[in-house]
């Protein structure tokens, strides 16, 4: 199977690691996002196309009601268009408003609507990024936001924190800035949406030598590359990591399905 098996309560499973929209309409990797389980927090970052299928079919078994966030990074399709499916999961079998949907302010302005109406009312809670804002989940868990760039939609990264569990964090579609370096220092695990091998003018996401860069200055036990793009799956995920491990940070190209531990990383130091 493509998955890892983890024995902790603490860890994230990638429903899909595609990148591009390109890759999303051809289902060369699936587009679900990252289910995370994190303290008492259980929740699905960028539930893109599959996302409820993804996590039907899991195994070990996953279930969409189980799920008490909902956390949207920015409102394009592939990160954005299961949202509506998990949140009705989520509050499926609540006789009360239950969990939290985060997600930008332009998700639900300019007519886009990517969270439903009709849902808002069963949520308990709906929040919005703001950057260097911490949003607790549950239990002393947060998430902060780290202001990103993208392509003129409002955008954030991800740095989770709990007392007694390592802190993790999510770059995702992005291009390069010069803030992530302080902003993410603290975190053992990085997750890193990593579409390009090299920078494309007017592409504001991250290339392998933006990652290589950013590495030389952060130096979390793992890293991990997703959100792909053709050249990256070309040349081989596996390949490109292996090329980018140290002996501080070991670099891991996800595949779809895989899950990793976030009580302990196996990390090259």
């Amino acid at each position: 199977m493509p998955y890892r098996t983890t024995n902790t309560d603490n860890f994230i499973r990638f429903l899909g690691t595609a990148g591009t929209r390109f890759i999303m309409l051809s289902q060369r990797r699936s587009s679900g996002g990252i289910w995370f389980s994190y303290g008492s927090a259980r929740g699905v970052i960028d539930p893109g196309p599959g996302s409820l299928v993804r996590i039907c079919e899991a195994g070990p078994p996953l279930s969409p009601m189980d799920i008490n966030a909902i956390i949207v990074t920015h409102r394009h399709i592939d990160h954005s268009s299961d949202v509506n499916a998990l949140a009705e999961g989520m509050t499926l079998m609540a006789r009360a408003p239950k969990g939290l949907v985060l997600l930008t302010r332009d998700c639900m302005e300019n007519g886009d609507g990517v969270l439903m109406r009709y849902l808002c009312g069963k949520i308990k809670s709906i929040a919005f990024h703001e950057d260097g804002a911490a949003v607790s989940l549950s239990d002393g868990t947060t998430v902060e936001s780290v202001a990103h760039s993208h392509h003129g939609v409002q955008c954030y990264g991800l740095i989770f924190r709990k007392d007694s569990l390592p802190a993790w964090g999510v770059i995702s579609d992005t291009a390069p800035l010069p803030h992530f370096t302080e902003r993410y220092a603290e975190c053992e695990l990085l997750v890193i949406n990593t579409t390009l091998m090299y920078p494309r003018a007017r592409l504001d996401h991250m290339a392998v030598t933006d990652v290589e860069s950013l590495l030389e200055f952060l130096r979390p036990k793992t890293a991990v590359l997703t959100h792909m793009g053709n050249d990256l799956l070309d040349r081989g995920g596996e390949y490109i990591s292996k090329q980018l491990s140290s002996e501080r940070t070991k670099v891991i190209a996800a595949v779809d399905g895989l899950t990793l531990n976030l009580e302990e990383q196996p990390g090259n130091r």
